[in-house]
């Protein structure tokens, strides 16, 4: 049995692009902001997880689906031990195999892609 993915809250709802006048870094910073709520959202709930608030992305079509890792600690009794929330940024592009992945394989790939961009010198991301 993969990951559970589960869509926002409606607590912390995805920013919606304004395809009209479309500003990209108005639109990055809205997604930034959005992050980072949704992290304070779930850590208040208990998800302090090593992992809690990494992005783990994978390339879809011309652009990536993306998804936030919530992680309960050890010995938590969070029902839920580990998911992933949908960020349905861009053009909502959603995996086609996340669901059948497991912890350990998302968390290698996530670990790889932040090795990768501190070789490129992107910092964390």
């Amino acid at each position: 049995m993969g990951v559970k993915v589960y869509k926002c809250p409606d607590e912390v709802p995805a920013p919606e692009p304004d395809f009209m006048n479309y500003d990209h870094t108005k639109e990055q910073a809205a997604e930034e902001a959005h992050q980072k709520a949704l992290k304070a959202h779930y850590e208040a709930m208990g998800y302090t997880g090593k992992h809690t608030g990494k992005i783990y992305s994978e390339g879809v079509a011309d652009g990536a689906a993306q998804y936030m890792i919530f992680e309960a600690p050890r010995g938590s009794k969070l029902r839920e031990k580990f998911f992933l929330i949908h960020l349905p940024y861009g053009d909502a592009y959603q995996s086609r195999t996340v669901q059948y992945m497991n912890k350990t394989g998302i968390i290698k790939l996530v670990e790889s892609a932040e090795r990768f961009a501190a070789i490129l010198g992107k910092g964390d991301k």
